[in-house]
């Protein structure tokens, strides 16, 4: 799958945009970014990914039995399987929309539709093999479409767009009875459907779709999701991990909130207990008890991850979000949570050799272990600003730096630690000694600054340059190599005294270096970026990855010893060598202008204290049987 391989979370870290199953309870598929499609015979406990030549995001997914189903996604693609999903096969829709939505008619599932961008709705009666456009009238992105059989049918979008047909698709009837973005629709029987969407609406027809009336969901929440088993038996889900139930046809609603509150995009019951949903980070929860309760199908934790550091090509630790620590013995294979300790967020990890290592973060955390990063302990230091990175020249010298021009120095181990005077109080977000003497670091606003005396003095590198710096790394005491924002490359010849640019072609952040030699060297960044260059930067290859989640760090120990580690717990390692042949880099705007510092808590989102994840969720075991 395009050399790269899931390590964390497994089997994979894309979101899901949504999953259905047959009616047998047991076959089901989820499909989501970045081409991600997986398949289950056993309910969900075990999933595997189903290569197709769609390396798009896909948004809908119809199953019409265990054998068969349709997905549809951006660009207009529209993938049919007829045998289980062992070959997807590609049908020409004759559009580029990105379609969101895909419908059959339960009694005659030759008859279907599929929505999208800009109004976009196509039909097909041939099962999804060819496909016509339908006039909508409407350019409003549409997100939804259900129909109940081959006449009767809805649709929903942005600024409460909603339209209804009798007649299969032949007119499509518009109207908008709120002001909401529409998310998802579900016709329950031939008068009854019901819609949701952002702030907690809730939309039902009980004519057919002539007249929609709002309901009191009793929650603000954005709803992404409804489903509804039989005609009575319902329910919706969306931000923040809440999940509302009805057992009265939509009249009253319940809200359950799922532990750790995921976003659950996607929501499907087969019956009244059994019940799927899915969404950001690759989760899958499964519910047996009419969604009151739910387990996690995925493993893996799904905080993010903003470092990653190997000692040889076996050991690797990976630090972050909520004071992550995971730990691998087998070359990432397994990941192993760590105690740490601290709730605070940890931003970088170094061992000297295979036991003792050192880790650091928010609110002035230094964390030191002895026994290879089984137990950790918290070190008093002088600062409690946000420490950024580590570095350590020898086992005895080390420096920390981090916010507002932080500079820490040990030089017995780390059993003390000494602010060093910086002369900035710029973000400090990396640094890196080539010997006891020589240190450079850098970070924002352009900030590069060395020290030639063990960091006595720190001296600026003027280069006229405002983009933030990320990540630094040097393959000798003379070649190093710094990244930031918008792109920005820089390469030194002489230790840093000097630094030129090296393009590159992307423009979007880059947040992590790896060196494996002088001129052997990986970068990674936003959307999934991961670029490499064999000859010291003078060419760029974009390596074809497997997720377009920002990666904020990168091991790299030559060959296919590469891992990436980023947003929403992402691992990914390299499984096969290297593609020599050339990508041209896609211009996308960069998801973090402005340059703040890489890795934090999202706006809104509460750090609880307490890290416990969803709990698993156990295949049922089978009574032995009698002798």
């Amino acid at each position: 799958m395009r050399g790269w391989e899931w390590q964390n979370p497994k089997p994979q870290g894309n979101l899901i945009n949504a999953i259905r199953f047959a009616k047998d309870k047991l076959h089901g598929w989820a499909v989501g970014a970045d081409g991600a499609i997986l398949r289950t015979e056993n309910g969900g406990f075990v999933w595997k990914e189903q290569p197709t030549s769609a390396n798009t995001t896909l948004y809908g997914l119809y199953v019409k039995d265990k054998s068969r189903a349709v997905v549809v996604g951006a660009a207009g693609v529209v993938l049919t399987t007829a045998d289980a999903g062992r070959r997807w096969i590609t049908q020409q829709t004759g559009i580029r929309d990105h379609l969101f939505g895909v419908s059959f008619a339960p009694n005659n599932t030759q008859h279907g539709w599929a929505i999208g961008t800009f109004g976009a709705i196509i039909a097909t009666t041939d099962g999804g093999i060819t496909w016509q456009k339908q006039e909508s009238h409407t350019s409003a992105h549409l997100f939804s479409v259900s129909f109940i059989n081959e006449k009767l049918g809805t649709a929903v979008g942005a600024r409460g767009s909603l339209l209804v047909t009798n007649d299969g698709g032949a007119h499509w009837y518009s109207q908008t009875p709120t002001d909401n973005t529409l998310t998802d629709v579900a016709f329950i029987s031939d008068k009854r459907a019901v819609a949701v969407g952002y702030g907690g609406t809730i939309l039902q027809t009980d004519d057919g779709g002539t007249k929609w009336n709002p309901i009191n969901s009793l929650v603000t929440t954005d709803l992404l999701s409804v489903f509804f088993a039989d005609e009575s038996h319902g329910w919706a889900a969306g931000e923040s991990g809440v999940v509302l139930t009805t057992g009265d046809a939509g009249k009253i609603w319940l809200p359950v909130n799922v532990r750790t509150s995921p976003r659950l995009v996607t929501v499907y019951f087969a019956d009244d207990n059994t019940g799927w949903a899915a969404g950001t980070d690759g989760l899958v929860v499964r519910s047996d008890d009419g969604g009151l309760s739910w387990r996690r199908l995925t493993e893996g934790g799904r905080e993010d991850l903003a470092h990653i550091f190997f000692l040889d090509n076996s050991h690797g630790w990976a630090v972050g979000a909520r004071g992550k620590i995971l730990f691998t013995s087998s070359g990432g294979r397994n990941w192993t949570v760590r105690p740490s300790g601290t709730t605070a967020r940890l931003n970088a990890i170094s061992f000297v050799n295979a036991n003792e290592g050192w880790a650091v973060g928010d609110k002035g955390t230094v964390l030191h272990s002895t026994s290879g990063g089984v137990l950790w302990q918290p070190i008093k230091i002088e600062a409690t600003e946000e420490l950024l990175g580590l570095n350590f020249a020898t086992p005895q010298q080390g420096w920390i730096v981090g916010a507002r021009g932080t500079i820490l120095h040990t030089e017995d181990s780390g059993q003390t630690w000494h602010l060093q005077v910086s002369n900035t109080l710029n973000w400090l977000e990396d640094v890196h000694f080539t010997d006891e003497t020589h240190g450079v670091a850098i970070g924002s606003s352009g900030t590069i600054t060395r020290t030639e005396d063990g960091g006595k003095t720190w001296k600026r590198v003027d280069r006229n340059l405002k983009e933030w710096l990320y990540a630094l790394a040097f393959a000798d005491p003379l070649r190093g190599y710094a990244v930031g924002e918008k792109g920005v490359i820089l390469r030194t010849d002489d230790g840093g005294v000097t630094w030129k640019d090296i393009e590159s072609d992307v423009t979007s952040n880059l947040f992590a270096v790896g060196v494996a030699g002088r001129d052997d060297v990986v970068v990674t960044g936003d959307q999934g970026r991961i670029l490499l260059t064999k000859d010291g930067g003078e060419n760029w290859e974009v390596q074809p990855s497997i997720t377009s989640s920002p990666l904020f760090s990168v091991a790299y120990r030559g060959g296919m010893n590469i891992w990436v580690a980023g947003r929403g717990g992402a691992i990914l390692k390299r499984n096969e060598p290297i593609a020599t042949v050339k990508v041209s880099a896609p211009k996308l705007p960069p998801v973090l202008r402005g340059g703040a510092p890489k890795l934090r808590p999202v706006a809104g989102q509460s750090i609880a204290p307490d890290d416990g994840d969803i709990p698993l969720a156990l295949p049922p075991v089978k009574k032995p049987a009698r002798p």
